[in-house]
């Protein structure tokens, strides 16, 4: 882990802040010499990638890869919060999900076809589909800001490509 309070840490830029933009290849300037990362799933120009760090540090807490990736937990957050970093480490946090449960759902084949006894409850949640997101129980009551939010934007899109269908069709009638 980095020192917090070392102002010359790789994660730090000459005044003391924590780099933000400045760690990644793809999102600082043309000097690259601060750069620490890629943003790439791959290592790329020699930089290691902050994606293939966060697959393999398989930690949903995230504070493990957090404390030894970066300058600190509040460094973590401070990159979270930022707007284009947002669709990166949502992917990720997505990805180490889904790979979560596919590792559960293998134990769970290999216990359905065990002889144990817990081979039968295994087997009826692998005949009923109890792994998959429709058989999910929705939660009660309000929905929430952001399933609003998402709402009225699919709804916003449907509206864009309707009246840009609309458009075409009495374009090319006139």
């Amino acid at each position: 882990m980095a020192d917090t309070t070392d102002p010359d840490s790789k994660f730090r830029i000459h005044t003391g802040q924590r780099k933000l933009r400045g760690l990644f290849y793809e999102t600082t300037g043309a000097d690259k010499t601060g750069v620490v990362y890629t943003l790439k799933d791959r290592a790329h120009e020699g930089y290691p990638s902050l994606y293939e760090a966060y697959m393999a540090a398989d930690d949903p807490t995230e504070y493990t890869f957090a404390v030894s990736c970066l300058d600190s937990w509040d460094h973590w957050e401070m990159l979270c919060a930022c707007s284009w970093f947002k669709k990166y480490v949502t992917r990720w946090r997505r990805e180490l999900e889904v790979r979560a449960k596919a590792r559960a759902l293998k134990r769970i084949q290999e216990t359905a076809s065990s002889d144990s006894k817990e081979a039968y409850q295994a087997n009826k949640f692998l005949v009923s589909g109890g792994w998959k997101e429709s058989n999910k129980r929705k939660g009660a009551g309000r929905p929430s800001k952001e399933e609003v939010q998402d709402a009225a934007r699919a709804m916003a899109e449907e509206r864009t490509a309707l009246d840009d269908d609309l458009a075409r069709v009495t374009g090319a009638l006139n």
